[in-house]
């Protein structure tokens, strides 16, 4: 269940910064992003998503 809430937070920060260019929302984003990432029962797949959507976060 935590994985679920975490990618639904990212998700929302990601489309709240897309349409908004919040600042607030990016780096929301990003640490969700980030704490989906260090989750021990996280997948390759999720892992690989994970840090391509804080690349682009980032840039």
């Amino acid at each position: 269940m935590e994985k679920q809430n975490l990618l639904m937070a990212a998700l929302i920060h990601l489309i709240q910064f897309q349409s908004t260019h919040c600042a607030t929302a990016r780096e929301r984003a990003l640490m969700m992003f980030d704490a989906l990432s260090q989750l021990n029962d996280s997948n390759s797949e999720l892992n690989d998503l994970c840090i391509e959507a804080n690349a682009l976060l980032a840039s």
